[in-house]
Formats: C-alpha cells, sequence, structure tokens
C-alpha cells in the first residue's frame, strides 16, 4: 500500500469514526429534548391531601413539526445529517417508506407540509405521498418550489401519538452514476409541518 492509499484509509476510519459520534450525540439530544418536553414541573404534595382526583391531561399541540437538524433515527428511514446551501438536511432510505411519530390534536383535519432539499429522482416530485392511519394523502407539489402539501388529514378521535409514513416510490443510488456513494437514497427530507388547515 502506498503513502497515499494509506492516508486516504487512515482519513476514511477517522471519517466514520467521526459519523459514529455526532450520530451518537443526537441520539442523546433527541432523548434529553424528548425528556424535557415531557417533563412536568416538580410541584410539592400538599401537606394533608383530601382524596385524590385525577389530574386531567393536558390538550396535545394543535401543530407539529420536526426539521432535519433534530435526530430522526436510522430506523425510522433517515441518514446523517448534512449541510447545504438551504441549511440542514437528510437523505432518506434504503427503504422507502419513513416514519415519523407526532404528537398532534387529530379533533380537526391537519394539512401536512414538507420542505424538500431534493427530490432525488424527478418522479418524486409528482408521486410522494403520506399514509396516515391506514389512508393515503397525496403530496402536491407547490409550483416549482420544493413545498410540499397534503390533502387534509382526517380527524381521529383519541389522544394517542400519530404514524406518519412517507412513501417515496422511486429510490437511487449515487454509485448508479459512478459515484463513490453507495447508500440506497429517497429525497432529502428538511421539513415536517401539520397544522390545522
Amino acid at each position: 500500500m502506498t503513502s497515499a492509499s494509506a492516508d486516504i484509509e487512515s482519513l476514511r476510519i477517522e471519517v466514520a469514526d467521526l459519523r459514529a459520534r455526532l450520530e451518537g450525540y443526537e441520539r442523546l439530544l433527541q432523548l434529553r429534548d424528548a425528556a424535557m418536553m415531557h417533563a412536568e414541573p416538580a410541584i410539592a404534595p400538599p401537606a394533608a391531601a383530601p382524596a385524590a382526583t385525577p389530574t386531567p391531561r393536558p390538550p396535545l399541540p394543535a401543530k407539529f413539526e420536526i426539521a432535519a437538524d433534530q435526530l430522526l433515527p436510522a430506523q425510522d428511514g433517515f441518514y446523517h445529517l448534512e449541510w447545504g446551501p438551504e441549511g440542514a438536511f437528510r437523505w432518506t432510505g434504503p427503504t422507502a417508506e419513513i416514519h415519523f411519530e407526532a404528537w398532534v390534536d387529530r379533533s380537526e383535519p391537519l394539512v401536512a407540509s414538507m420542505r424538500i432539499f431534493h427530490f432525488g429522482t424527478p418522479a418524486n416530485a409528482k408521486e410522494l405521498a403520506l399514509e396516515v392511519d391506514g389512508a393515503l394523502y397525496p403530496l402536491s407539489r407547490e409550483g416549482n418550489q420544493k413545498l410540499m402539501r397534503s390533502t387534509p388529514i382526517a380527524p381521529r378521535v383519541g389522544d394517542g401519538p400519530t404514524r406518519l409514513t412517507l412513501k417515496v416510490p422511486h429510490m437511487h443510488s449515487p454509485a448508479e452514476r459512478g459515484l463513490a456513494d453507495k447508500r440506497i437514497l429517497g429525497i432529502a427530507f428538511q421539513l415536517l409541518r401539520i397544522e390545522r388547515g
């Protein structure tokens, strides 16, 4: 092995190590954020409390938002965080289904909007869809922008989490174009927002 080859191999190992550390830090930040979001302030119990009455649960928020720079686990269909001229993004893959879990009020119809950094394959701009509660909601592109919007998502009774599955019909690999990146990629995701439409 030549000196240059040894240097390149050393750099590859170092990059892999740094990527693993970054993903570990991202997981820790997500756990911290989740704990802080759901933590209730500590209140000293009253000295002599009468019969305990159940405390009502706080209402779910009317809006949910998650961005690429938050911790998005690989098991939900995301690769590591990257940066581009329009900010942070994550490629989806290697599977064609990407999962989100949203704690949001479903008592009224909601609309999902998604900002995409890159569609990967041009056909994805016309064929992306979200699956919610077994129903498919096509995502439509607004003009030539990289913003997609769903049709109204049907309301639902209950206060549990909502699982959304993004269906990416066309996957690709940079290796097919002769590049070193062998990942199977879908789209470059930036932001998902769910709110009342």
